[in-house]
């Protein structure tokens, strides 16, 4: 399979960009219903990041698209403080989503792109939560739980969005970052 172009690799680097910038948009309204069930806010603003894992890995057709750009949005978060929590470990817990969209997404034609990039956007947060919940929250069995429910859903919604947003691009600007 081909490297990545220039147009691809300049859209992965403007999707890592908007998924970092849209996310502190959506946090005060997650977090005030993640507050109300004591679970860390991050399970459900993570959604919002996946949808540009997605859309990317959907619009570039190559594999390691949506790892990328995970791995972009680890180094602006670090670079800017917006995980100064995690320190360092914000690399690995914004990549890893990126392997399982990618691993959904290269799965083809035998599930519809609508069913793969919700799946993918679901498996994608459960995975960062995981890594997340392993690394440094450590969280008790209830919120444990409650925290995957509200990841899962809401990176399917992050995968929905994201299909929605596909079919708003027109067809041969899709070709073109295909290629």
């Amino acid at each position: 399979m081909k490297r990545m172009n220039l147009k691809q690799l300049l859209l992965c680097a403007n999707l890592a960009v908007l998924g970092i910038v849209a996310k502190p948009l959506f946090s005060p309204l997650f977090n005030f219903i993640t507050d109300f069930v004591r679970i860390p806010g991050g399970s459900m603003t993570a959604g919002v990041s996946m949808l540009f894992l997605v859309c990317g890995a959907a619009l570039v057709h190559k594999p390691c698209t949506a790892l990328l750009i995970g791995f972009l949005q680890g180094v602006l978060a670090l670079s800017t403080g917006i995980s100064a929590v995690a320190g360092a470990l914000v690399l690995i817990t914004y990549s890893l989503p990126g392997i399982s969209i990618d691993a959904i997404m290269m799965l083809g034609q035998r599930i519809p792109l609508k069913e793969r990039m919700i799946l993918a956007g679901s498996l994608g947060v459960l995975t960062g939560s995981a890594a997340t919940n392993l690394l440094y929250f450590h969280l008790a069995l209830i919120p444990f739980l409650l925290f995957y429910i509200f990841g899962i859903l809401s990176g399917g919604i992050g995968g929905y969005l994201a299909w929605r947003i596909m079919q708003r691009i027109p067809e041969h600007y899709r070709k073109e970052f295909g290629q």
